[in-house]
């Protein structure tokens, strides 16, 4: 019988594409409002693989200098369905250091709900018994809050920041042990230059960006480390996502994934593609991981307030 089990929080190959999910201090940061999906399938060769959503809007009130944003998530395992809601609130403060800097705190609270569908799962003295009711300890529905934090510095073509996830340690446990979720944290940040020196200021002129994302829970970690090119309407990425030479025990490498990324904007509409081809012990079993994201931004960036934003890959 397994007594306990050991699991992280749901991930995403764009991050970017999520950013109050990776960072709370990103409330706001676009220059203007803005509506995001993402969608997450991994490992659908194998039955009953992984699904993950987030639902998120979030708006820039340059009269007080913040933002503030909505974000829900859902996230889908396995055989017995055990399934993560979440719902939260995010407000994020703006602090222009010059005309070239500037850095940005964010707080988030929120709740989230774990269950489970006991009826598709089979205990071994269901088995036993030829299918006869099992005499295991009933979960239980959980509810608990949850807060994270963070902060963000960035200035014209680069940014960085880091986050906390997970601050009070909420119980999620769905039998009568405690089980805590472990704090999160995450570091991340990127790079951007363009090609083209002569058209600076071009929509259409060339871009490369490198951009990070490590993030460590309770005794995992994992990091995402990619390059990135556009040109107008079009962005081409590539990703790794492991940390070279670790291993967690012998034959166990910290080998994930290398991800290829292609995203596509139109006036306000941005969407994206990424593809995850595993690459640990697990290829060939897994098919990899489909991810995608849209987004819509409610206003023309030129009529805003110029202000300094935080450059990231843009699908």
């Amino acid at each position: 019988m397994c007594k306990q089990a050991h699991s992280q929080d749901m991930q995403f190959t764009q991050y970017f594409q999520a950013p109050m999910y990776l960072n709370p201090a990103f409330a706001g940061a676009n220059v203007c409002g803005r509506v995001s999906s993402n969608l997450r399938t991994q490992w659908p060769s194998i039955s009953n693989g992984y699904t993950s959503q987030i639902i998120a809007m979030d708006h820039y009130f340059s009269d007080i200098n913040m933002g503030g944003g909505l974000m829900f998530t859902n996230d889908v395992a396995g055989t017995g369905r055990l399934k993560t809601t979440t719902g939260s609130v995010t407000g994020a403060y703006n602090f222009q250091v010059n005309r070239t800097l500037a850095l940005r705190f964010g707080l988030q609270a929120g709740f989230f709900q774990r269950s489970v569908d006991l009826n598709a799962l089979t205990f071994g003295d269901q088995i036993a018994k030829g299918g006869g009711s099992t005499q295991e300890t009933q979960p239980r529905n959980v509810i608990a809050p949850d807060f994270a934090t963070g902060m963000l510095v960035y200035s014209g073509m680069w940014w960085g920041g880091f986050a906390l996830h997970h601050l009070n340690k909420p119980d999620e446990a769905l039998m009568a042990i405690n089980a805590f979720r472990p704090l999160k944290f995450s570091l991340h940040g990127g790079k951007s230059w363009y090609i083209d020196k002569e058209s600076d200021y071009d929509k259409n002129s060339r871009q490369m960006s490198v951009t990070f994302n490590y993030r460590s829970q309770a005794k995992y970690d994992q990091l995402d480390l990619g390059t990135y090119y556009s040109k107008g309407a079009l962005n081409i990425g590539i990703w790794y996502r492991g940390i070279p030479l670790k291993h967690y025990k012998r034959g166990y490498p910290n080998h994930d994934s290398f991800c290829l990324i292609i995203g596509m904007s139109k006036d306000r509409f941005k969407m994206g593609y990424s593809y995850d081809h595993t690459i640990s012990w697990l290829r060939g079993t897994t098919g990899g991981a489909h991810e995608f994201s849209i987004s819509y931004q409610m206003c023309k960036p030129k009529k805003k307030k110029k202000r300094t934003v935080v450059i990231c890959p843009k699908f």
